[in-house]
Order: structure tokens, then sequence, then C-alpha cells
């Protein structure tokens, strides 16, 4: 099914001041915040926490970071706004939210009172994060970028992440509040981004919350992308369904403007695109837009070891040499419309595949 496209956001993309049709995305957000100095329980729960002077300080000069790289695009820190296990409070949830897009907002006003030129008048835009349902559960919050290790291998393997469509749907519905859409709609959110999904179940109720909008979503002009990932292969999501079938989920839904992968090891990407264009191709859906940030290859060790690490981020040996902005221009190439950076990609690597698309003429 074609896709309901937001026509600027297609705009954007054709007149976008590359020598193709692509838009720049911002990196990390949590792992930004740790090389600012926030701990790891602070980074994770920032979006509930902008009261608090030096957290709110350093979510704004990450986005400030970014909008100094000249991205195209900008995530509201709403990836997450509970601590696992914790119930969650609709109001509490709907005001997070609220709150943090409009940090993000105010950013881009601060950011384009000191821009001059053509440029200045569009400028940036926001996509409104939102994480997976596994965000909420205890113990578990993601895997892609994790190395669970020894029992805990098997156990998030799950459709559903082993909890009711009924559960999913409701964290989807209060994440996706009509107060919610239409304060995002008036402070320059253009798409909802639907990140890290990994599990068809998820996909399927994200589709469904999605048609359910569809009011309020056609009133706003809100589109969105749905960005999967996998820890294991360029086949499988998170959970072990199939890339394909998720992809073909998406291409059915008409609220769904682009597909696409994150948080996901870097060589994975490029059969991963491939995967998506063919699907969409076959469902006449090949409007959609494809996506892509994966996260730096890196592995965050949530388990202590043998020889005494606990809890940090490791590159294996495949990786220390990986450049993100070689890598990201063969993407671009591959047919990749927006790019950007998950875990571990900071404003130096975004500012480098910038500086990298000014300069080269042709790919």
């Amino acid at each position: 099914m074609a896709a309901r496209c937001s026509r600027k956001l297609l705009s954007r993309i054709a007149n976008s001041k590359h020598p193709w049709p692509c838009l720049i995305l911002d990196g990390a957000m949590g792992t930004s915040l740790n090389s600012l100095g926030l701990n790891e329980r602070e980074a994770w729960s920032s979006p509930r926490y902008l009261d608090v002077e030096h957290i709110r300080n350093a979510v704004k000069n990450v986005h400030m970071q970014f909008l100094s790289c000249g991205v195209d695009i900008i995530t509201t820190n709403t990836y997450n706004s509970l601590i696992p296990g914790e119930i969650p409070v609709k109001n509490n949830e709907t005001q997070w939210i609220i709150d943090n897009i409009s940090l993000a907002y105010e950013c881009i006003v601060e950011h384009k009172a000191t821009e001059d030129g053509p440029d200045k008048k569009a400028g940036p835009f926001l996509a409104m994060s939102v994480g997976s349902f596994c965000t909420t559960i205890e113990g578990r919050a993601e895997s892609a970028n994790k190395d669970m290790g020894g029992e805990d291998a098997d156990k998030y393997k799950c459709r559903g992440y082993g909890y009711p469509a009924s559960e999913i749907l409701s964290y989807f519905n209060m994440r996706l509040s009509d107060e919610v859409l239409n304060h995002a709609a008036r402070n320059k959110v253009e798409v909802i981004a639907f990140e890290t999904i990994g599990d068809l179940m998820e996909v399927e109720l994200i589709c469904e919350v999605l048609c359910n909008k569809g009011d309020i979503l056609n009133e706003t002009g809100l589109s969105s992308w749905v960005t999967l990932t996998s820890s294991s292969s360029a086949d499988t999501v998170d959970t072990g369904g199939s890339i394909s079938a998720c992809v073909e989920e998406l291409a059915k839904c008409p609220y769904v403007t682009g597909v696409g992968v994150n948080c996901t090891e870097p060589h994975f990407v490029s059969p991963i695109i491939k995967t998506m264009k063919h699907v969409l191709k076959e469902h006449d859906a090949d409007d959609k837009l494809i996506v892509v940030y994966p996260n730096s290859g890196e592995t965050y060790l949530s388990r202590s070891l043998a020889d005494g690490e606990v809890e940090h981020w490791k590159k294996s040996d495949n990786w220390q040499d990986w450049n993100f902005a070689d890598s990201a221009m063969e993407w671009i190439k591959e047919g990749a419309h927006i790019i950007g950076g998950c875990c571990r990609i900071h404003a130096p690597e975004i500012s480098e595949l910038k500086q990298r698309l000014a300069t080269t003429k042709s790919l």
C-alpha cells in the first residue's frame, strides 16, 4: 500500500542541500549525556528530570551540539520516560513527553536565531522519539547492543516480549495521547519515530495504534517511521521474527512514511536496506523512506565478567578502525533517505558526515 507520506518531509528530502536526496538525523542522546558526565541512571531517566538543572542543561547541550553540526532532524529526548519496571502514570508520562518536546523546540529556536541566509526559514525539524515497549521491562530495556549472556540469552526471544497485546497497546496509546500529538504538531515535530522495535507483534500493534489515531494524524499532518533492531543478524529482529515479515506489515500501513533500522551493528545495515527495499517494492510501497541510524558496533556489557569488567562499552576487534562517515556514504548510495546515529555515535561523527556530504559531488 502506498504511504500517506508527509508532503513536508518529501519536499525537504527533494530540496536537501546535498547533491542527492537525503536528510541527516542527529546521533545518540543517552551516550552523549554520559560523555557530559551524567551517570547511567541519570542519562536513562533524564526525560523525567528536566526540573533538575544539571540534567536539563546536559540535554540542551546535546541538542545544541547536533544543531551546530547542521543536522536536518533533531530527535526529542522522549525515547523513554519511565524507569523499567515502574508502573506508568498517564498524567506524569504525558507531561514529561510534552516538556521534552518543548525543550527540543526551544533549542531549534535558539539555534535559528544565530543563523543567516536562505536556509534560516525552513531550518531543522523534530522527530518525536517513541521507544519500544521493552524499555518498560525491568532487566530487559533493550538488548540490541548488549551482551546479555548466559541464562538471559533466551528469555528475550518471546513474541511480544512475553507480554499480552493489551499491555503493549496501552503503552503506545499512552505515548501517543491526543494531548501529546497536538503539542508535538505545534512545536516543530513532523515525524513520530518508533525506535528500536525488536518484535513482529509489536510492529503489528504499532500499525493498529496508528490506524486508530488516523483522524488526529490527518488533522496534525504528523507522519511516522518505524525502525527495527537486531542483535544477531541481518535477517531477524531482536525476538527472532523475520525482518521481511515486519516490513510486510509496515508496507500495508498508510500512516507509516518510513521504515528502517536503528541501534543495530553497522555491518547489518547494508543487507537490511536491501531486504527492506525488496519487500517494499513487492508490496507496492517503495515510496516509503528508508531510515538508518545504527550504533557504533560496540557492546554494552550488562553483566559482571570473570576479569572484573562490569557494565561498560567494549569495541570488538572487527570495529577498531571502522568509520561512521564512510559507511553512511555507502548507505546513501544503497538508497537510505535519512541517516543518523544511535548509541556511541556522537556529534563529531555526525559532523564528519555532514562535511563529507558538503564536499562530495557524486557517490
